[in-house]
């Protein structure tokens, strides 16, 4: 099969696929969308499973050999091709993560800036990429977290459907309330609401001159940005282009270092993530082989 014909007949069933995409939210559908149209030149998702391996193989991360894999076992079982193999073979890229991790936690302890560097960098931005960072390394929040619509006001019985951030520019005293329905972890944990009091948050956020209903990051067109779009935008405007993920590293760290473990168990609430999570796939120290 040539390499065009090979993106057609991908086309097709990534087509095939998130069309009987029921259940899951449009970021979550976006998401797939995205990782599967970046894999369409590099593998035929319909091929024999062990041609689908030898090309994962090719892939040096173990986190994104297995994010890719995890897509194309949903493809494939959701279109009833084989996927039993594959699905073995992510399982099996477990202890090569786990290496990974600890290897990559010990060159973070050696090389990531330390907590009060990296307030001292939030404290030079302004706008969306300064609630970008705040919400990272004050609250710990990912990508998709913040991928929210601003409002001036919600009604009290009003149902929330997408993450939301609701303030008014004219209030007297600085409130802002972030709830968060559409997450990673959101059927783990259910909704979440974050309310901050921060002045210097409230006037960045009013110097925005924000619209009602207008996305927060939203593109050129204002429509809300994909999960994809987020994460790329992500690497470009986190301080040090670190990430959401090494910036809650650089805050769990700060938390252990200081003894607030009080703290560390509210960010496994906001963050919706498992305490136990934090203590190893977040904490630097946690690096021995």
């Amino acid at each position: 099969m040539s390499p065009s014909e090979m993106v057609q007949t991908n086309e097709n069933l990534l087509m095939q696929f998130l069309q009987g995409l029921d259940n899951v939210s449009e970021t979550t559908k976006n998401d797939y969308h995205a990782k599967l149209r970046n894999l369409m030149k590099h593998v035929q998702f319909d091929a024999d499973e062990n041609d689908i391996e030898s090309y994962l193989n090719t892939v040096a991360n173990p986190n994104t050999r297995s994010n890719k894999a995890n897509a194309i076992i949903r493809l494939r079982k959701s279109l009833d091709l084989p996927y039993q193999s594959i699905q073995s073979y992510r399982e099996g890229i477990r202890s090569d993560i786990r290496q990974h991790r600890k290897l990559q936690a010990k060159a973070n302890l050696e090389k990531l800036v330390s907590y009060d560097e990296l307030m001292t960098e939030l404290d030079k931005l302004s706008g969306a990429q300064y609630f970008m960072n705040y919400m990272y390394a004050k609250h710990g929040l990912r990508n998709q977290d913040i991928n929210c619509v601003y409002r001036n006001r919600v009604g009290k019985d009003e149902k929330v459907t997408e993450n939301t951030l609701t303030f008014n520019p004219k209030a007297k005293k600085p409130r802002m309330l972030l709830k968060i329905v559409d997450y990673k972890t959101a059927n783990a944990y259910g909704p979440k609401e974050i309310e901050m009091k921060d002045p210097r948050l409230f006037e960045e956020l009013k110097s925005m001159n924000l619209k009602n209903k207008q996305y927060i990051f939203g593109t050129q067109t204002g429509k809300k940005p994909t999960l994809n779009h987020m994460n790329v935008r992500a690497m470009k405007e986190s301080i040090n282009r670190y990430g959401e993920g090494r910036i809650a590293k650089i805050l769990v760290k700060h938390l252990i270092d200081t003894d607030n473990h009080e703290a560390v168990a509210e960010l496994s609430k906001t963050r919706g993530t498992a305490l136990s999570t934090l203590y190893t796939h977040y904490n630097n120290y946690d690096n021995k082989l």
